[in-house]
């Protein structure tokens, strides 16, 4: 068995160590999201030793890996994000967590993870900021074309040319 397919099996042995048992998945990741930060603290220390793989490891495959299967992807919601953040952020001059609300007080009945729609979010942020200014570039480049004979007639008309 893999320590991946351990994970679960050793979250739950650290829920048991504080006097919390869980029968499944769901009530493991419920429990734990409920717990306090003095509670959760030494976890990732615990799940490392027993399932022999760095912290980091392990912190990481928790946060990208495993929680991800208790909430709803943002991957359909795709366009309403960046729509969202155009109109949160690029125009009102909000923060993304803003619009983030905003997405989730739209889906109540949705279970979204935090940290993957801060990461969509931030990245349609960045998306739209390059697309809008990639659109001013054209936009002011649009009929504007010099020949080499204006150029050079322009700076000899400056004196930039000997």
């Amino acid at each position: 068995m893999s320590w991946q397919e351990r994970f679960p099996f050793v979250l739950s042995q650290f829920l048991a160590n504080l006097g919390l048992n869980c029968s499944d998945h769901l009530q493991i990741h419920q429990t734990l999201t409920s717990l306090h930060q003095t509670q959760k603290r030494g976890l990732f220390d615990f799940l490392s030793q027993k399932l022999h793989q760095n912290v980091n490891v392990v912190k990481n495959f928790y946060h990208n890996t495993w929680v991800k299967q208790f909430s709803e992807s943002p991957t359909p919601y795709k366009s309403e994000i960046q729509e969202l953040v155009r109109e949160v952020v690029v125009v009102r001059g909000e923060e993304v967590r803003e619009a983030i609300q905003v997405f989730v007080a739209r889906h109540p009945e949705k279970q979204f993870n935090l940290r993957q729609l801060q990461q969509v979010f931030n990245i349609a942020k960045y998306r739209t900021k390059a697309e809008d200014a990639s659109e001013a570039r054209t936009e002011g480049s649009e009929g504007f074309s010099v020949s080499i004979d204006q150029c050079l007639l322009f700076q000899t008309a400056c004196g930039m040319q000997e």
